[in-house]
């Protein structure tokens, strides 16, 4: 029986490799954070641009025209073609409200936390001239903590190339196989 098995899954190979001389699979991954760089990359802004050799600097956007990205990094003047570059990323903060909310309702929930356990409740609810002087501190604190963190963000990212995988049966007299190639 086992004998049967293995020929049974020998010739099951053999007719699915078989089936096609070759079959082609193509292999893409979505596209990254910004649909083209002509809408992406502003004249004047920021960017930290990653070229198709791996390396990344800092650069102060010039324009953007003619499948060509020219910025100044220092005092010189780089261009880019578009289909080298991988990846542009910017500085971008959040904005400064949401730090002053943060700030405000943590600094107000301490606040009453702190006048609950000192103080009977009615002298905390009514007594509003001190929560609203800690909320406008923790308000400040939040503004700066929030200007003060600013991290970079991918913008823009390149599609990566296509991989190929082809698989193509190898029939002989002697020997049998699969021949397989990859390329990118």
């Amino acid at each position: 029986m086992r004998a049967y098995q293995t020929s049974f899954w020998r010739i099951a190979l053999l007719l699915l490799f078989s089936a096609s001389t070759s079959s082609t699979v193509w292999a893409q991954a979505p596209r990254g954070a910004g649909l083209s760089l002509e809408t992406t990359l502003i004249p004047g802004m920021t960017a930290w641009i990653t070229d198709s050799s791996g390396r990344e600097e800092k650069t102060r956007i010039v324009g953007v025209s003619g499948g060509t990205v020219t910025a100044t990094a220092g005092d010189d003047i780089r261009s880019f073609r578009t289909t080298d570059v991988m990846r542009v990323r910017a500085r971008q903060s959040d904005r400064l409200i949401n730090g002053a909310l943060i700030g405000a309702g943590a600094a107000v929930a301490s606040g009453l936390f702190l006048c609950r356990l000192t103080e009977t409740w009615e002298n905390c609810r009514d007594d509003v001239g001190p929560m609203l002087r800690i909320g406008a501190i923790g308000a400040g604190i939040g503004i700066g903590l929030d200007a003060l963190i600013r991290g970079r963000k991918t913008i823009y990212e390149a599609a990566p190339g296509t991989a190929q995988l082809r698989a193509a049966p190898l029939i002989g007299r002697d020997a049998r196989g699969v021949r397989v190639s990859l390329s990118f």
